[in-house]
């Protein structure tokens, strides 16, 4: 142990010597040393370089699923994004139906109103044509009737010269009422009906009525004139009568 001591202290006492005999000659300690930071300071830079390209893996591989999720989220979201189709009430629906009609009829108007005016162009460069005016002869009659259907089984035809009853009953009698200006014709038939009157558009022949006495089975027709009955004739035919002015 003695022998120990002993040469440490030796070993150090000649290396403060050369120390002080030398005191910028580089020793192996600082060589070691020196050699020994280099190496620590290489070993810290290769460290730090691994680390910082470690957390930049990791971050990229931290980012990826959230990138993909957002995207996964996003592709959705752009295909609900289109355009919806428009979807119309009845009120639009008829609205635009109303629209399109007017449209319409103010397109077919104004097609019409052209044509019109092509033809009255052409009608003004025509001659006007010639209006030939015939005189009436006095012993033509209006021929034209007015045809009514006064009940189920009675029918009148009629215009301003003569004046014609249509029935399927027998005729029970016939008289005049001067006073009155009235020609009375009672059927024999037992008829269900209420009185039926009609005003006649007539110059000669004014109203018709036709009464129901059915106690006494007979049905009466009452023509009322403008003048006395002696200015008409009466005539029978097949259950037909005519009733004509004469005056």
């Amino acid at each position: 142990m003695k022998k120990l001591s002993f040469l440490t202290l030796s070993v150090i006492t000649a290396i403060s010597l050369n120390a002080r005999e030398n005191p910028f000659e580089m020793t192996n300690a600082y060589e070691e040393e020196a050699a020994r930071i280099i190496e620590t300071n290489e070993t810290a830079i290769h460290e730090a370089m691994s680390e910082a390209s470690y957390i930049k893996e990791m971050q990229e591989k931290m980012q990826k699923p959230k990138v993909e999720d957002a995207v996964k989220k996003l592709i959705p979201v752009i295909k609900e994004e289109k355009p919806k189709e428009k979807v119309y009430t009845k009120k639009e629906v008829d609205t635009l139906i109303n629209k399109t009609k007017k449209q319409t009829e103010y397109k077919t108007k104004q097609i019409v109103k052209k044509e019109l005016e092509k033809e009255l162009k052409t009608t003004k460069i025509e001659k006007p044509a010639q209006v030939v005016y015939v005189k009436p002869r006095p012993d033509i009659i209006d021929d034209e009737l007015i045809t009514k259907k006064i009940l189920p089984f009675v029918d009148i035809e009629y215009n301003d010269e003569k004046f014609m009853i249509k029935t399927d009953s027998d005729i029970s009698r016939k008289f005049t009422l001067d006073k009155d200006n009235k020609i009375i014709i009672d059927y024999k038939a037992k008829k269900n009906f209420y009185t039926k009157r009609d005003t006649l558009e007539s110059k000669s022949f004014k109203k018709i009525t036709v009464g129901n006495h059915k106690k006494e089975n007979y049905y009466r027709v009452v023509i009322e004139l403008n003048s006395k009955p002696s200015n008409f004739e009466v005539t029978y035919k097949d259950k037909l009568i005519t009733i004509s002015k004469t005056n």
